[in-house]
């Protein structure tokens, strides 16, 4: 049986939504837009105002809801300006579904180490972060001007990268990155709780740049120009995630697949593009999606196990992002992740960063 959540992310993403929720939902969608719309307005005529902070602030956010593929990206732009720049940098997550509080500012990894290897404590996308950047400091508090402070009184921190916060306009960001599903790109057209968009798509001229996922091998030249007109900007490019090995979740040992039996879950915000994706390598014989950022627990693994043995797969799979809150769970039964590489179809966008920061940080 499927929760409501994961009911819901699949309406918002049917071409032509109808039935018993289009009414009410659109009823909420319509009071939705009325205070997204005013916020928006008392920012741009200035009676509410950003604040700007010491560090140069980078956003990589998106304007509709589930996964489109911001934290690898976020690494990405980390990491290029942590060791190539050689900027102090710090990524500043929300902490969302996390045990710790949101509140406070939370050191998840500092120069010296990872303080948590528990993603269901930290925050799954947080310590994604931590695990996959080099010389950044990793932090999660829900308030991100409180967060950038302290980065910078504590660690002197040059540059901040948030991770999502599009549509948290209470910081100044000096560079905006919207990140766009290739294949889901704004779903049903509809504003929540409607449809997955956060903000009208004519609060994309807001971005400084557009970065176009891709997990299917689409036409990707094709998706692009189409999102561009819609957007009406020049200023995009692509990223195409793909396949660089699975491994063994316990030992780190890489498995070459070969089309065995095995079952899948996650709980991440798109899940069909990941499961459709194994088809190619594995036999999958069952799959189970839990709601985004789920918390696993013990019962959870052992249900997992025994839908595993059930349907005779000695081979579980997930993504990165599950990993890190079940890897205290698992014990003798293969478990998989599947590690994937960021190909950027250019560097525009990096160069685009760097004029920017360069400019700022004399």
């Amino acid at each position: 049986m499927k929760n409501i959540k994961v009911l819901v992310n699949e309406y918002h993403y049917k071409k032509n939504p109808k039935g018993l929720l289009f009414l009410p939902l659109g009823f909420l969608a319509i009071f939705y837009s009325f205070v997204i719309t005013l916020k928006n307005f008392l920012y741009e005529i200035k009676i509410l105002k950003e604040k700007k902070v010491k560090p140069f602030v980078i956003c990589v956010g998106n304007l509709t809801t589930g996964g489109v593929g911001k934290t690898p990206i976020v690494c990405e732009i980390a990491n290029y300006i942590a060791n190539k720049l050689n900027k102090k940098t710090a990524i500043i997550s929300r902490g969302y579904g996390a045990k710790l509080n949101n509140k406070n500012v939370n050191v998840i990894k500092d120069y010296k180490k990872t303080y948590f290897s528990n993603g269901t404590i930290c925050g799954d996308e947080a310590l994604m972060c931590a695990n996959n950047t080099k010389n950044c400091i990793i932090l999660t508090c829900k308030d991100r001007q409180k967060a950038s402070n302290f980065a910078y009184n504590n660690y002197g921190i040059e540059v901040i990268i948030l991770d999502d916060g599009f549509s948290n306009r209470k910081i100044k960001k000096d560079f905006s990155i919207l990140v766009i599903d290739s294949k889901k790109q704004f779903g049903n057209g509809y504003l929540l709780p409607l449809g997955p968009l956060r903000e009208p798509l004519a609060q994309a001229k807001r971005a400084d740049y557009l970065i176009i996922t891709n997990k299917n091998h689409i036409k990707k030249d094709e998706t692009k120009e189409k999102i561009a007109r819609k957007l009406q900007t020049k200023k995009i490019t692509t990223c195409n995630f793909t396949e660089d090995y699975f491994y063994n979740i316990k030992n780190k040992m890489q498995i070459i697949p070969s089309n065995q039996r095995a079952i899948a879950f996650c709980a991440i915000g798109q899940p069909k593009q990941f499961y459709e994706y194994l088809k190619n390598h594995f036999d999958i014989v069952f799959t189970k999606t839990f709601e985004d950022h789920h918390a696993y627990t013990q019962n959870d693994i052992d249900y997992l196990i025994k839908k595993a043995k059930e349907n005779s797969a000695n081979i579980i799979i997930t993504t990165q992002k599950d990993e890190v809150k079940i890897a205290p769970f698992i014990k003798d039964v293969c478990f998989l992740s599947l590690k994937l590489k960021s190909e950027f179809s250019g560097m525009e966008v990096f160069w685009a960063i760097e004029k920017e920061i360069k400019d700022e940080i004399k």
